[in-house]
Order: C-alpha cells, then sequence, then structure tokens
C-alpha cells in the first residue's frame, strides 16, 4: 500500500517541524482573521467561558460551546429578557443548554465506539482487536502531544492556570447540584431567581439548596482552619505533616472530628464569620478565566 506524503514513514524531522510550522501558522491567522464577539456581550464573556471550562474541563469544548451561546444568543434575540439581570441568566441557560448537549453526544459517542470495539473484538478475537487498535488513552496522549506541541507550552501553561482557577477546596463537601448552584451564585453573582431560571428549577427549592450548600461550605471552611491551627493531636493524625489534598472521606472525617471535639469546635467558632450558617458564604466571590475574544 502507497503512502502519501503526509504519512510517509521516510518524513524526516525537518519536514516534520515545517509542517507542524505550517499548521501553526494557519490556526494564528484564523484566529486573527475570526470576526470578535459583539460588543453587548463583552461584560458576560469571562464569565460564561468559566462556566462552560467548568462543566466541560477542556478549553476547546468549552470555546467551542461558547460560540454556540453566542450565535443562539444573536438568532433568538427577539426572545432575550430586557432586564439587564435576567438577560444574562438566560445566556447563562443557554450555556447550561450547550455544554449538556455536548456532553450527551461525547457519551454517546463513547458508548457507539464501546459498542463498536466489542463487535470487532467478537469477529476477530480480543487480542487481534487489541493488538490492531490503540487505546483510548494512547490515542488520547498522542493527540494530547501533537495538540501541546502545536500550540506551544505557553497556552498549555496558561490552560493550566485557567483550570486551577476552578478550585474551591471549601465546596468539597458538596453535591454537584448544590456545587452548580453555588457556583452560578457565587462565582457568578447570579441572585437566586437567576439561578433558578439557569437551573429550571423553583425558586423556593433553589433557595433552599443554596442555603444547604452554603452550610457545607462553612462546615468545611472551619475544619480547614482548625487543620491551619495544628494544635489538635487528633487532627494532626488525620492530616499528616503534608499539605492537606481535600478528599471526601477526609473531608468527611474533619467535619465530623470538628462537630466532637471542644476544642475544635472552640477554634471553628472563632475562625467562621458572624453571619448565621447558611445565609453567607467565605469567599463572597471567586475568580473567572479570561475567554479567548477571537
Amino acid at each position: 500500500m502507497s503512502s502519501s506524503p503526509e504519512t510517509s514513514p521516510h518524513t524526516t524531522g525537518a519536514h516534520r517541524a515545517h509542517r507542524a510550522h505550517r499548521a501553526g501558522a494557519r490556526r494564528s491567522a484564523l484566529r486573527a482573521a475570526a470576526p470578535r464577539p459583539p460588543a453587548r456581550y463583552e461584560p458576560c464573556l469571562d464569565g460564561l467561558f468559566t462556566y462552560c471550562l467548568s462543566v466541560l474541563c477542556d478549553h476547546d469544548e468549552a470555546i467551542t460551546a461558547l460560540g454556540d451561546v453566542l450565535a443562539l444568543a444573536e438568532r433568538r434575540d427577539a426572545r432575550a429578557p430586557d432586564n439587564e439581570a435576567d438577560h444574562r441568566a438566560w445566556l447563562y441557560a443557554l450555556a447550561r443548554w450547550s455544554c449538556l448537549r455536548r456532553l450527551t453526544e461525547a457519551k454517546r459517542a463513547r458508548q457507539g465506539a464501546h459498542a463498536a470495539g466489542n463487535a470487532a473484538g467478537s469477529g476477530a478475537g480480543a487480542g487481534t482487536a487489541a493488538a490492531a487498535a490503540p487505546s483510548s488513552h494512547a490515542r488520547g496522549d498522542r493527540a494530547g502531544a501533537a495538540h501541546a506541541a502545536l500550540d506551544g507550552p505557553l497556552l498549555q501553561e496558561e490552560r493550566r492556570r485557567q483550570l486551577a482557577l476552578l478550585a474551591w477546596p471549601e465546596a468539597a463537601g458538596t453535591t454537584p447540584e448544590q456545587r452548580e448552584a453555588l457556583e452560578l451564585a457565587v462565582r457568578h453573582q447570579l441572585a437566586p431567581r437567576q439561578v433558578a431560571s439557569v437551573l429550571g428549577a423553583d425558586l423556593d427549592a433553589t433557595r433552599g439548596l443554596l442555603a444547604s450548600a452554603a452550610c457545607e461550605v462553612e462546615r468545611t471552611r472551619a475544619a480547614l482552619a482548625v487543620v491551619e491551627t495544628g494544635t489538635c493531636p487528633s487532627v494532626a493524625r488525620l492530616t499528616g505533616d503534608n499539605q492537606v489534598l481535600l478528599s471526601s472521606a477526609l473531608r468527611r472525617e474533619l467535619v465530623r472530628h470538628v462537630d466532637d471535639c471542644p476544642r475544635c469546635r472552640r477554634t471553628a467558632e472563632r475562625a467562621a464569620p458572624a453571619a448565621w450558617p447558611g445565609t453567607s458564604v467565605s469567599p463572597a466571590a471567586l475568580p473567572l478565566a479570561e475567554a479567548p475574544r477571537a
């Protein structure tokens, strides 16, 4: 079977580097030529991108989803709310729909690939199929390596930094439903009525969800404050001498210990804000990742 010039096994490293350079130049040209989003969306872009990134955990997917949101908003502009706060919530609802649709499509694609792999395995033998087709991890590693080489280390470092912005250790004890509502309320500064609109939920139920989520965040924050003091031997045995990596199991143990230990409870009470638990969340705001404008 003949090989094309692009896939020739005799292609030199210089040729490969030249192709990578040309591909990078094409990508840069496309970015430069791409139209910028309309100015009226500018105040919301970072927030919408951050929300998409938090749901999809992939920059390229988040950028595509954000493009979908802007396209949908343009097509459905006549249906958009006039009120500024409600308009923001409407954009977030579009973002949520776009992200969930992409996650559903990705899940179906994985299921289809899995079914096709099983069929191939039963026809040709599992060993032959495994030898003939690289694993998804191997394909992903090669694709990731190619992508990193094309985009450059600076972009990859920036993307890692943006993902790190999404970390919120104090929210480790919340359920996925609580975390999403809390993110919308705290990181994106939506009022409970707007959060309910984005989630398509009842307002009273959303307020209850936010209150219970705020309680869990404050309980975790108090437990982390106890860890930082380092005055309780039981906490030291739980966390060890190293920096705490707060898993769900460790969080449960710490919160339970703070509830039961008088010394730690007093420490937590001194560290906690004066507000009644569940009525406020610390911190009052969380950072946003900057959306690529092109």
